[in-house]
């Protein structure tokens, strides 16, 4: 495994612990996230408050991560989130991709290309309904 898989490895673990200073410490100095919508959020105090609002807004939230891999300072990694909704219970799930900047051994740029795809939920006894 290149020392980028176990970043990004590292990164997925603490997310889904919601483990804010664990997921910091996957972070470079100067980190930046891109979003799925195109909105820059630059620096590390922005950084972890929009970790900190996910993770409000998605106690249950979840990424499943499907493969990665990664060389030379870059990385892809692809998942699957899916949470509950804070504010009103809906279900909201996404697949897509993380292309992934790494320096010095820490994450300097995501960007974010998921897509919001309909929730499925199965009930005990097999019947299955689509969430928005």
């Amino acid at each position: 495994m290149t020392e980028e898989e176990q970043v990004i490895r590292h990164y997925f673990q603490a997310f889904n612990r919601q483990n804010i200073e664990g997921l910091m410490e996957c972070f470079h100095e100067h980190p930046v996230l891109v979003t799925a919508s195109g909105k820059r959020i630059e620096g590390r105090a922005e950084v972890r408050r929009c970790y900190e609002e996910s993770f409000a807004s998605f106690p249950d939230g979840r990424c499943q991560l499907r493969t990665c891999t990664g060389r030379d300072g870059h990385a892809v990694a692809e998942s699957r989130f899916l949470g509950t909704r804070q504010r009103d219970g809906g279900v909201v799930e996404s697949v897509g991709a993380e292309m992934i900047e790494i320096v010095d051994g820490k994450i300097k740029e995501i960007r974010d290309y998921h897509k919001r795809m309909r929730a499925v939920v199965e009930d005990a006894s097999g019947a299955v309904d689509s969430l928005r």
